[in-house]
């Protein structure tokens, strides 16, 4: 049985949204009964204002919908974990503070079964369950890495290891482990083109290097996979395919965690710090967690502590570093709501677009500042438009006898009042010029889920959906320019930037998304500004 709630998801009455469907349990007891589970209400309750429509009766319900849309649900049960507790039991791990559950927003993840307090240990994982080179070089793989010329790469190890024992089945003593990987995955080399090319400017680029990289990296490793073929007995080629070859590269690239190895003359010279870590990497990101990971030498455990105290029934956060949403969809396949790496690149031709296409200069001036490493990694921030974005304009808006000064300006030096403000002007063309793109990839894309936005109030990756309305795009994001002179930052400026996150998607996505949730995801938190 299925009940529907609906309730405002924004102050104004008319920003109203499903934000809750839950299975319910016609057993399970009704409202005001004690201990009430979470998504479970009797088929006999009712929430008429003749059972309960008084101020108290409010409350309670409120702090119902509130808990229900925060806590996680225990995964705990289910066959896939049980396995994996057994195959972790029987390598020395078993955990007493986490256990899997599913989030709304986030996914799955871990969720505490008590209360943790500041510097206590979370989850030390023994080097026995870890999945490393050392794991690839001690099986049948490693006989045939150890002779292949040129070196095979650490990633190419893993990435053989895991397909060859995904394709083992059964057979594979790391299925409990192979079974709760994500079946797909949702960074943009997963997507399909017309999908990528809804992606922000410079986005969408580094999205088709990175295509090109995994395609590179899968041919030129046809010659190593065809020396593997004693070790089956079907073609190789069926078996390392691109696809099982592309889903082996996301798992090692979005899951696994950093750990410093010596180097050996087995591998190419690429750092090998990548190790597979079961039941931790469910470990989901958020930008604000306070932990601490690292491997243990004494103890020869992979140990993360964390920093901050935890509630009970919480679910346990970990910060996979410093990175703003282009970062996170790139390398990890989602973006974070409230991320205070946020921003928004601006590409060498918008960073001209507005320029006065008369000046004899430019293209020296550009050449500076490619020689300096200025033109790239250019933002806006939540403080509005970056230093180095700033320093940028300003030195191509320097006139023909200011030229001479352009040191001073790399170093942040003012020229002259006139440069300041030509500066500011450009970057306020520029802003505005990123509000109406935005704009116009949603409202052009829109009609395609609007009617699964009115039936559930969320897209099909878990986007929270709210109207177009005042300025506002779907994910809640108000861009303004002010005539004021300064923004929030302190800039002297006439632009700011006011982003009013309202919704939030998954940490770690489960599989593929369709258009909804690229449009959503990335021009909500990609497009402009706070990405």
């Amino acid at each position: 049985m299925m009940l529907l709630i609906i309730v405002p998801t924004h102050p104004h009455p008319r920003y109203l949204g499903i934000v809750h469907l839950a299975n319910v349990d016609p057993r399970s007891r009704c409202a005001g009964a004690k201990d009430p589970k979470i998504g479970q209400l009797s088929r006999n309750c009712s929430f008429s204002m003749k059972n309960g429509g008084g101020r108290t009766s409010r409350i309670r319900r409120r702090k119902l919908f509130t808990s229900s849309e925060s806590r996680g649900v225990n995964e705990s049960y289910k066959p896939e974990f049980i396995e994996l507790k057994k195959w972790l039991k029987d390598r020395k791990f078993e955990d007493t503070n986490l256990i899997p559950a599913r989030f709304p927003g986030t996914g799955r993840g871990l969720m505490s079964k008590t209360s943790l307090r500041e510097g206590q240990m979370i989850i030390s994982l023994p080097e026995s369950c870890l999945l490393t080179t050392d794991t690839v070089l001690r099986s049948y793989l490693g006989a045939y890495i150890a002779k292949w010329q040129p070196p095979p790469s650490p990633v190419l190890a893993l990435c053989t290891f895991l397909v060859s024992e995904k394709h083992a089945g059964d057979r594979s003593p790391w299925k409990p482990y192979l079974e709760v990987l994500p079946k797909a995955y949702t960074c943009p080399v997963c997507l399909e083109p017309e999908v990528v090319n809804l992606l922000p400017r410079p986005l969408k680029a580094k999205a088709r290097e990175q295509r090109t990289h995994v395609q590179e990296f899968v041919s030129s490793s046809r010659d190593f996979f065809s020396s593997l073929q004693p070790l089956f007995s079907e073609a190789v080629e069926s078996i390392f395919s691109y696809s099982a070859l592309l889903w082996a590269w996301c798992t090692v690239n979005t899951r696994a965690v950093y750990m410093e190895r010596a180097p050996r003359q087995c591998f190419s010279a690429e750092p090998d710090t990548c190790v597979l870590a079961p039941f931790l990497d469910l470990l989901n990101h958020s930008p604000d967690a306070q932990v601490k990971a690292a491997f243990n030498e004494e103890t020869r455990c992979y140990e993360i502590r964390t920093a901050v105290s935890c509630g009970k029934h919480q679910e346990v956060l970990i910060c996979y570093g410093p990175h703003d949403n282009h970062r996170l969809l790139l390398e990890y396949g989602f973006v974070s709501v409230r991320n205070p790496h946020a921003c928004v690149y601006v590409s060498k031709d918008i960073l001209v677009k507005y320029l006065p296409s008369t000046d004899k200069r430019m293209n020296q001036k550009i050449s500076i500042l490619e020689d300096h490493d200025f033109i790239e990694n250019l933002t806006f921030g939540w403080d509005g438009p970056s230093w180095r974005l700033l320093t940028a304009l300003k030195l191509l808006c320097l006139e023909a006898e200011e030229l001479t000064c352009w040191k001073k300006v790399l170093i942040g030096e003012i020229i002259s009042d006139t440069n300041e403000k030509a500066s500011l002007d450009i970057a306020q063309k520029i802003c505005h010029y990123f509000i109406k793109e935005s704009k116009a990839v949603l409202q052009k894309n829109i009609g395609g889920w609007r009617s699964e936005v009115l039936e559930e109030g969320r897209s099909p990756g878990g986007w929270q959906s709210e109207v177009l309305e005042e300025g506002r795009s779907p994910g809640g994001w108000k861009s303004e320019v002010l005539e004021e002179g300064r923004s929030p930052g302190g800039w002297r400026s006439e632009i700011k930037v006011s982003a009013e996150l309202a919704s939030s998607g998954g940490s770690r996505a489960e599989s593929v998304p369709g258009l909804s949730p690229c449009f959503c995801g990335c021009w909500q938190s990609l497009g402009f500004p706070g990405l």
